[in-house]
């Protein structure tokens, strides 16, 4: 199985580097588009050179990207990461984020983690949004907030990894985000919004369900 990463808002794929190593994938960091669907166009190309079988990994809105793409690429299974069926983005948060506070970047690094006094995973997360900035952060998630989601006709294999602590999407978002693609739903302990950067091992042993998934479904 050959993977492609699509990192969140405002990310520039560093976080992933563990995880994606692990994966042997590649990693395609969010467009500056307008919205999600102009996001996918984008990057379709770039998945569409990379040989089958091959898998979307998304996180948060790399997910819901992930699920653009697979309407127009031909995809053999998505692993979607700290999502549910679309992602509510307050009108706080980006009047917060367009404010651009001097703490912002630290804020944003901190708060998706399960263990917030981190001090190695803080400055991970905080280097990865300085590469983008928050100009694109903004608009990114300004396109999440927009976005309403309808399943890809068929549905490719799926699975959804939840952090246990993730208190940037509930539980019952993913559920529902695994129920609606006919996926499983795979949790992740010790994590918050970034599993694949607090606990990388536990995060690609989900995302490798579904080699067994897709090979199932192919039979």
């Amino acid at each position: 199985m050959n993977y492609v990463v699509v990192p969140g808002a405002g990310s520039a794929g560093l976080v992933w580097e563990s995880a994606a190593a692990a994966l042997d994938a590649v990693v395609l960091p969010l467009p500056d588009e307008s919205d999600v669907v102009a996001m996918a166009a984008a990057l379709a190309p770039a998945v569409a050179d990379v040989p089958r079988p091959r898998t979307l990994v998304g996180t948060s809105l790399g997910a819901m990207v992930a699920i653009e793409v697979a309407r127009i690429v031909e995809v053999d299974g998505v692993a979607l990461v700290a999502a549910g069926f679309g992602i509510a983005v307050a009108d706080s948060v980006l009047e917060w984020i367009a404010a651009n506070p001097p703490d912002l970047l630290d804020k944003m690094a901190s708060i998706g983690l399960a263990d917030r006094d981190d001090a190695a995973l803080v400055a991970a997360r905080r280097a990865d949004f300085a590469a983008r900035g928050p100009a694109v952060l903004l608009r990114h998630l300004t396109a999440l907030s927009e976005y309403r989601p309808s399943v890809p006709d068929p549905p490719p294999p799926a699975v959804v990894v939840w952090g246990e602590c993730d208190r940037s999407v509930p539980l019952a978002d993913h559920a529902q985000l695994a129920l609606r693609l006919g996926g499983v739903l795979v949790p992740v302990a010790g994590a918050g919004h970034a599993p694949f950067l607090e606990q990388p091992e536990a995060t690609v042993r989900a995302i490798r369900q579904l080699e067994r998934l897709a090979f199932t479904n192919a039979s």
